[in-house]
């Protein structure tokens, strides 16, 4: 194991005192579940529905593809920082701040679509200022967790995160098919409003105390750019960090010709029906979810690398299932694997960060694990649209599938990706 996980301790800086290292069922990490399962019920309706305007009004892959860049490209360009904004100042209050711009943001979309009418470039520039946030959010909320809960609960509470946040993104995307149908689509964006407020209400009842990073006397005296190469001399000081981190690239580069482009392949595949294309990205929300509670059950984090790996294989397996399919019942069990495998595999990576990087520097390598993962996503999507317009979207879930195929193949071959792992 490289030197970057031995350096990580049981009781590292940043680490919750022990009158405050608690279980799941603590009222603390309850209200965390809560407000993440609010806010990604909210956002799962808004993106359903967001993508059916863009795509009501364009009719245009490539449209599509602008509003997963929107989505996408905040989180790699302000990530690493917001990696090192959350080990600077307080978790929560980062958290409850980005909940109420993303609050502000989406009533604003919901009144511009109903009082203006819709304009595409109003549309990706409030997406981009929402996700801009949710870029703040994400490495605060995965780095406060090591405060609420025992280490040995890690997996357990990153399981019922993920399984929530999962099931919380089916029913969010399966009722958002009914609203478009029922209401229209614009009013979903308005309730993804209402949930990012009820998140940043539930956030506000955590002791402020634990939203503390950990103690680094020195921070105060550098720059970010200097908070930032302390986090990256940290992951490159460990080879197996640095194939974890970056090894994905290939893999989220060819996943992003597909997920994104499910209401293509819906309107394609099942007459451009809302209530197909909500169901299966239900489905897919639904497997992740199973995926994150299935990590508690076994002893993961000793063999993490291992794991990855095979679940990169099954995710493959998924997508040649996907691409072959013509009935929307073997489309849901595609999308319901491909879920499950990637749940799995989030859920064990994020579990054995948390319990082997030290508190003090936990939020800077989550960020720039992601942004290692997520570079070549905004890549992605442009040549999976390209690729739909051009070849239709078999050829593009087809070619998803065996490039990721091979790309699981090869990690599994590097003995210090495989080696990923608390000892």
């Amino acid at each position: 194991m490289g030197s970057g996980i031995d350096r990580a301790l049981p009781d590292s800086p940043g680490a919750a005192p022990r009158g405050l290292r608690r279980s799941p069922a603590s009222r603390p990490f309850q209200r965390l579940f809560a407000a993440g399962a609010a806010s990604t019920l909210g956002a799962a309706v808004s993106l359903v529905a967001v993508n059916w305007i863009v795509f009501h009004y364009t009719h245009s892959a490539v449209d599509i593809a602008y509003v997963g860049l929107s989505g996408v490209v905040p989180g790699i360009v302000l990530g690493l920082f917001a990696g090192v904004v959350a080990d600077r100042y307080n978790r929560r209050s980062l958290m409850v701040t980005a909940d109420l711009t993303r609050m502000a943001g989406m009533a604003a979309l919901t009144a511009v679509l109903l009082f203006v009418g819709f304009a595409l470039p109003i549309v990706l520039a409030i997406m981009v200022l929402v996700n801009s946030f949710s870029a703040l959010f994400t490495p605060a909320s995965q780095a406060i967790l090591p405060r609420l809960v025992a280490k040995e609960s890690l997996e357990d509470a990153n399981g019922l995160l993920y399984s929530s946040n999962g099931a919380a993104w089916s029913v969010g995307s399966a009722a958002a098919g009914g609203i478009v149908v029922a209401l229209g689509a614009t009013w979903g964006l308005g309730i993804n409003a209402c949930t990012y407020a009820l998140s940043a209400m539930l956030l506000l009842g955590i002791a402020g105390e634990l939203g503390r990073p950990g103690p680094s006397p020195a921070s105060a005296r550098r720059s970010f750019g200097q908070d930032l190469a302390e986090g990256l001399r940290y992951v490159l000081a460990s080879r197996t960090l640095v194939e974890v981190s970056f090894g994905y690239l290939p893999s989220n580069f060819l996943s992003s010709f597909v997920s994104p482009f499910l209401v293509v392949y819906a309107a394609d595949r099942f007459g451009g029906s809302a209530l197909a294309y909500g169901t299966l990205v239900a489905a897919w929300a639904a497997g992740t979810a199973a995926g994150g509670l299935l990590v508690g059950r076994f002893a993961t984090r000793r063999i993490a690398g291992w794991l990855m790996g095979i679940c990169l294989l099954a995710e493959a397996a998924t997508y040649g299932l996907l691409a072959l399919s013509t009935l929307l019942v073997l489309s849901l069990v595609a999308a319901l694997g491909a879920g499950l495998a990637i749940g799995f595999s989030n859920t064990v990576y994020y579990s054995t960060i948390q319990a082997v990087v030290p508190g003090r520097v936990l939020a800077r390598v989550l960020s720039i694990g992601d942004f290692g993962s997520f570079a070549a996503i905004p890549a992605g999507l442009v040549v999976g649209g390209l690729v739909i317009a051009a070849y239709g979207d078999g050829v593009a879930v087809s070619v998803a599938a065996v490039g990721i195929l091979l790309t699981g193949a090869t990690l599994l071959c590097l003995p210090d990706f495989r080696a990923f792992g608390e000892r």
